[in-house]
């Protein structure tokens, strides 16, 4: 079974540096070779550390939750507050979204923004449990204004997931 993760890809993380995964996600969306697409949804809380420690007071609610690409009618939705996944989601014999268990001998394919903060906390978490995640070089990316050279994630990527994981 083949996954595809698409991460964050709101349109309140939408800028001039990422704005090109818009269209090149929905072309993987569109290529009809993933079985299942789960996307996640990161939306701030009051209190959060990400206002405490960052003062960032955005992604609250719509319009910038909003997703950016066109998700299948049958995406499933993992809506968090975190760089990562909830772990609540992990048990023992997999992770489990909604009533979908997420079999650890499928491929994940992982796409989206932020490279350097959610999409590698995502692959961490997945490795972590026993995954073997594959992240997309050419459909991941950052919002942010300066972004940490793409060449340092991608040697961070293939240091921790091994060089297979980038295809």
């Amino acid at each position: 079974m083949n996954i595809l993760f698409v991460i964050d890809m709101q349109k309140g993380f939408i800028t001039d540096s990422n704005k090109h995964l818009v269209e090149k996600i929905n072309n993987l969306i569109k290529s009809k070779k993933f079985d299942k697409v789960i996307a996640t949804q990161f939306i701030n809380k009051k209190n959060s550390q990400y206002i405490k420690s960052l003062n960032w007071n955005d992604m609250f609610s719509s319009p910038q939750i909003d997703f950016a690409v066109d998700l299948p009618k049958d995406a499933i939705i993992i809506k968090k507050h975190s760089y990562g996944l909830p772990s609540s989601m992990f048990k023992q014999d997999g992770l489990y979204v909604k009533d979908f268990i997420l079999p650890k001998t499928g491929e994940i394919f992982i796409c989206g923004t932020d490279y350097d903060a959610c999409v590698l906390a995502v692959g961490y978490q997945l490795f972590d449990e026993g995954y073997a995640p594959k992240f997309i070089e050419n459909a991941i990316g950052s919002s942010s204004r300066n972004p940490i050279d793409k060449n340092i994630i991608e040697r961070i990527m293939q240091r921790n997931f091994g060089k297979q994981s980038i295809v």
